[in-house]
């Protein structure tokens, strides 16, 4: 009887792996509306159709209404731009000897870089569209004011804040845990609590995260439409001998291409070229 050959199902087995290990470091992608649907073969870009809004007038009882002026029609345009790229060898006849699997390790963590990567485009994209920055360019710690300011700034332009996430830089969960708001019992009276919990799970109803890749003294507060992201080619992994490393010598590589840009840029109370549903702690 024929043996089974389980090579394409390794492969489908080591792709998932890169996929999830992937999403699991990008975790600031959730910050994001995903368009990866529109992101189709051919296109260099995706373009977020954005609508201005009418405004309701009087008529007087027997006399003829004035017709509203026509919707402005403009786009957000998300370039599909970045082609992400790692590469990077191993010697099998070595890894033989080892006593960890070298390989399934190695591209777990080269899928982990592409996550921090993705993390590092994102908060490079919240920096330049956010809409308000509260200290602007003088850094300091987080203060109750700051988030109110935050959340304010985002309820005015319409934000959806049951799905707006609070990101946090490291050095910023001390300051917050330290705040009697988020401390002290009779801040909050004897109903439920709209603040925040001791485990800091979230800021006046809004969700916290922390994220080491945020630069010190820095926070976001982000609704998912003011930021758009998308994969046009899932996160891949793919392998190749390498006679360099002799005949058990093997190269991989793991890629993806996808987009990112600020949505409803323009549009509120924002500045040109910024969003309304984007608001940063410094600048």
């Amino acid at each position: 009887m024929a043996a089974n050959v389980l090579t394409a199902a390794k492969q489908d087995l080591i792709g998932a792996l890169v996929q999830r290990e992937l999403l699991e470091s990008a975790s600031l992608i959730n910050l994001c509306t995903d368009y990866s649907n529109l992101a189709v073969k051919g296109s260099k870009s995706v373009s977020i159709p954005k609508l201005s809004s009418f405004t309701v007038g009087d008529r007087a009882f027997g006399a003829q209404g004035t017709e509203s002026a026509a919707l402005t029609v403009g786009v957000d345009t998300i370039n599909l731009d970045k082609n992400k790229y790692l590469l990077f060898g191993y010697d099998s006849a070595d890894s033989m000897q080892a006593t960890i699997e070298y390989k399934m390790m190695a591209i777990q963590r080269a899928a982990a870089a592409h996550g921090r990567q993705i993390n590092s485009d994102i908060i490079t994209e919240i920096e330049a569209v956010a809409g308000l920055s509260v200290n602007a360019a003088v850094p300091a710690d987080i203060t109750i004011d700051d988030i109110l300011d935050m959340r304010e700034f985002l309820i005015e332009n319409f934000a959806n804040m049951a799905s707006a996430k609070f990101v946090i830089a490291a050095d910023q969960e001390k300051v917050l845990l330290g705040l009697p708001e988020f401390s002290r019992y009779d801040y909050r009276g004897n109903g439920p609590s709209p603040i925040v919990n001791g485990a800091i799970g979230s800021v006046y109803g809004v969700p916290v995260v922390i994220n080491q890749q945020l630069k010190a003294q820095q926070a976001f507060m982000v609704a998912p439409e003011g930021m758009g992201f998308a994969f046009q080619r899932a996160p891949a992994v793919g392998e190749d001998t390498d006679l360099r490393y002799g005949v058990s010598g093997m190269q991989v590589a793991v890629d993806c291409t996808y987009g990112l840009n600020g949505l409803q840029v323009g549009e509120g109370t924002a500045a040109a070229g910024k969003s309304p549903l984007v608001a940063i702690l410094t600048d």
